[in-house]
């Protein structure tokens, strides 16, 4: 068996053609004896080729045996000492939707989302099956706490990493980076993209400068409202029911939509 897991946590970033290249290390000498593994698919497997973040808020590692396709686990340092499946669980939810959220915005012109799902949760040591009996009735849950303050040095030292890194790092303790990575880290349709851009729009001190800065104009952000509101033109998909409108003049297509906005989302959050 071959553990794709060493003593030095490597942080990893994206280039240009989507391949994964080392940034930089930082050492970790904890021991994996009271961890709790995830296992987890993905339906691009190289999209998360054992990524191991550096500031442990949540990393994969792969696990292969001759003769066996590599298994790919998720773990967390927030999971460790969590007793309750059905807690860990739940957490663990929170964590993946956040990594989910961090990589599709991180790789925003792609053409496929990030859908990193559990199948299983083991005790890193023995190997243990600790899944809960019924999981798709537990909901996600924060592990990190209340009024968790970073440090600025820290947030300095990880800007200079990779986004995937950086935006979690983030997370734990600024409201508006928090809930752009879990929208994000859903299905990424109409009303999502639109939760998004509402999201956007709220926090943003001058909204129309970032439009401006990603390259986009205001015409770009009528023809995406303008689509997404629209019944006649999306059915069900649209984010309003009927409501007699005529269709818009100038739509925007789904990927270009979801390319623009998490774009934005991106310059957003590196802004910080």
């Amino acid at each position: 068996m071959k553990i794709k897991y060493p003593q030095k946590f490597y942080s990893y970033r994206y280039n240009r053609n989507n391949k994964i290249s080392c940034c930089r290390y930082v050492i970790n000498n904890k021991g994996m004896g009271d961890r709790k593994k995830f296992a987890i698919k993905n339906t691009y497997t190289t999209h998360y080729s054992h990524v191991n973040l550096n500031n442990n808020e949540f990393s994969i590692v792969s696990i292969e045996e001759d003769n066996f396709p590599p298994e790919y686990f998720f773990f967390s340092e927030y999971l460790t000492d969590i007793i309750n499946p059905e807690e860990i669980w739940g957490k663990g939810l929170f964590l993946l939707n956040l990594y989910n959220g961090a990589v599709n915005i991180d790789l925003f012109n792609n053409e496929w989302d990030s859908n990193v799902k559990f199948t299983r949760l083991d005790n890193w040591v023995t190997n243990e099956n600790l899944t809960p009996f019924s999981t798709e009735n537990i909901l996600p849950i924060n592990p990190f706490p209340e009024n968790l303050q970073t440090e600025n040095e820290s947030k300095e030292m990880l800007k200079r990493t990779n986004f995937i890194t950086y935006s979690s790092f983030l997370a734990k303790s600024e409201s508006d980076v928090l809930s752009l990575l879990l929208l994000a880290g859903n299905d990424l349709d109409w009303v999502t993209l639109y939760a998004i851009y509402d999201t956007l729009k709220y926090y943003s001190q001058d909204f129309d400068k970032l439009i401006s800065i990603c390259g986009y104009s205001k015409n770009d952000i009528k023809a995406f409202t303008g689509t997404a509101n629209n019944f006649g033109l999306l059915g069900i998909n649209s984010r309003h029911g009927e409501m007699g409108w005529s269709q818009p003049k100038i739509t925007k297509s789904l990927f270009d939509s979801k390319k623009m906005i998490l774009e934005m989302a991106k310059i957003y959050i590196e802004s910080k």
